[in-house]
């Protein structure tokens, strides 16, 4: 028998959601009902809210959300995922497929895992299956100075990277990764064109992976100053595309793909299966509780989401909304 929960609802696609009563069902015989206590406003979440995602929504109303902690009715506490819009997470209650749980310790910080299980996957995913990372090889991450470009790093430590190269704009974030060892190397956005191109032509010219979370203009810049310096064409090179925050297109050079050993992938939702996420996630849990995976957060009352939608958007910090 359905009943009245409130929730993040959205009547079409680009609007900002409101808080809204809808009506949650009764679970099915594969779904699990989950008492919600916080769900992450990632860059995903606005993406597909905006309509500007290949994910969808093809019904409204939209429930926003793609993840979140919670527990069930015995009281265990969990990470989910729900990636079928138009049913979203930031809601006070909601009914998640079996398959789609990850068990938590009780004494997990519901807050920091909404958070970062999503930012964390993005480069822990693009590492692991696309990349398939081997110990000792050098990791180059453009967007490193936001929340995922910063867990990137981190992640590419514990996977084994020797060398970390962090490419970014915010020069006072690469001083404080470098100052705390969580990249080797740093190049800033800031400077002109010319000037990227041979600080990564010089830094990066060897590099084995590239964790790009901007695309764009800064992404053809790396290309041509690896293109320029790489000393052996035949060492093969992983491109993982992850992000476009500086553009969803590039314009890549025919040379580049022929004189190089270079394969250029995506990843996220449909390179990697829900179920393969599901179990890679499980391997960061240890991680985040033991410290070696964290990020800054802010959080949002469920019933401020209209108001705080906004002004959050280009919030420094993970963003997460708590029920």
């Amino acid at each position: 028998m359905a009943r009245r929960v409130y929730a993040a609802v959205v009547k079409a696609l680009g609007q900002v959601p409101r808080y809204e009563l809808i009506d949650l069902p009764s679970p099915t015989s594969n779904q699990v009902e989950v008492q919600v206590i916080a769900a992450g406003v990632h860059q995903l979440v606005r993406s597909i809210i905006g309509g500007r995602h290949y994910i969808k929504p093809k019904t409204s109303p939209i429930v926003a959300g793609v993840d979140g902690v919670g527990k069930l009715s015995n009281g265990e506490k969990i990470f989910f995922i729900s990636m079928t819009p138009p049913t979203g997470t930031m809601s006070e209650h909601v009914n998640i497929h079996r398959d789609m749980i990850i068990p938590l310790p009780n004494n997990a910080d519901p807050i920091l895992f909404a958070a970062i299980m999503n930012a964390g996957m993005a480069s822990w995913m693009a590492l692991r299956q696309r990349a398939r990372i081997q110990p000792g090889e050098t990791v180059l991450i453009l967007g490193v100075t936001g929340s995922s470009g910063q867990i990137a790093a981190s992640a590419a430590r514990l996977l084994g990277a020797k060398h970390v190269i962090g490419v970014g704009r915010n020069t006072s974030i690469l001083d404080q990764l470098l100052s705390d060892g969580k990249i080797d190397a740093s190049i800033p956005l800031t400077n002109d064109e010319e000037q990227i191109q041979q600080a990564i032509a010089k830094e990066a010219a060897g590099v084995d992976i590239v964790l790009d979370f901007l695309w764009g203009r800064p992404t053809e810049i790396a290309m041509a100053g690896i293109q320029s310096a790489r000393k052996d064409p035949a060492q093969r090179l992983r491109w993982v595309e992850i992000g476009q925050m500086a553009g969803p297109t590039i314009q890549c050079s025919a040379m580049f793909l022929r004189s190089k050993n270079i394969e250029i992938m995506g990843s996220g939702i449909g390179p990697i299966s829900l179920t393969e996420m599901l179990k890679d996630l499980e391997h960061m849990v240890p991680l985040v509780m033991e410290g070696k995976l964290t990020t800054s957060v802010i959080t949002i009352p469920l019933k401020d989401i209209e108001t705080k939608w906004e002004e959050t958007a280009n919030a420094k910090e993970r963003v997460v909304v708590v029920m």
